[in-house]
């Protein structure tokens, strides 16, 4: 009869083995401590392993939910540090009380924490004075703070209006209230009927007001000698 009920509980646990294999934890730990209970042994200790194997459980939920609570803490600390980051974004001020109109399309955009400081790259930026032709600026890198009504340009900077002119620098600041854009960088300027080069430039799109503060050299083109 002993020999009889040994082989069943290897039968038994050779089925479970199988079955195991096939099932996750929690089914396991079920399948598991239905053959402990019919041995003798662990008919008299199962409590005690039950309680061990569920704190173990228990643990390995715990460890796991605070695992990605710290991820999920990280990830937020992350994002309040630098602020949104959105791809190809185009923004428009419309705004008269801020000055003139324009929008700016750019690949990559930074906003900071409180929204006041925004930093973007690859860049086309559009200027719409009233009643006067249109600014259209491009360029590697810029930055707009809210605050001051600043918007500074950099990095291969080509600006190009509607009536037929181009100026060429590294750097422009474009102030959003008073409406005109300057540089201390070397500038050039061509036009339909003459190119200028020289240091330092003041430009004024709605009062069509351009200089450029010195070491100017002009050229013009001949085509515009004829009568």
């Amino acid at each position: 009869m002993n020999g009889s009920s040994r082989r069943d509980r290897i039968g038994l646990a050779q089925r479970l083995d199988f079955v195991v294999q096939e099932n996750s934890l929690y089914a396991q730990l079920a399948i598991w401590y239905t053959y402990c209970i019919m041995t003798p042994f662990f008919k008299k200790y199962w409590p005690l392993l039950g309680i061990a194997i569920l704190l173990l459980v228990v643990g390995l939920y715990v460890m796991g939910s605070q695992k990605e609570i710290i991820r999920k803490s990280l990830h937020t600390d992350i994002v309040a540090e630098e602020g949104l980051k959105l791809k190809n974004v185009s923004y428009a001020q419309n705004d008269p009380a801020q000055g003139m109109r324009w929008t700016l399309d750019a690949k990559e955009v930074k906003f900071s924490k409180d929204k006041t400081f925004i930093s973007f790259e690859d860049f086309q930026l559009k200027l719409r004075p009233q009643n006067r032709p249109t600014v259209e600026l491009k360029g590697k890198r810029g930055d707009y703070d809210r605050t001051s009504g600043e918007i500074n340009l950099r990095g291969d900077l080509q600006a190009y209006t509607d009536n037929g002119y181009q100026i060429i620098t590294e750097h422009i600041l474009y102030k959003e209230k008073e409406g005109y854009l300057k540089t201390e960088e070397p500038v050039r300027i061509l036009g339909p009927f003459f190119s200028m080069a020289g240091r330092g430039l003041y430009y004024n799109p709605e009062k069509e007001t351009l200089r450029i503060h010195s070491d100017v050299t002009t050229r013009i083109a001949k085509e515009s000698l004829i009568l």
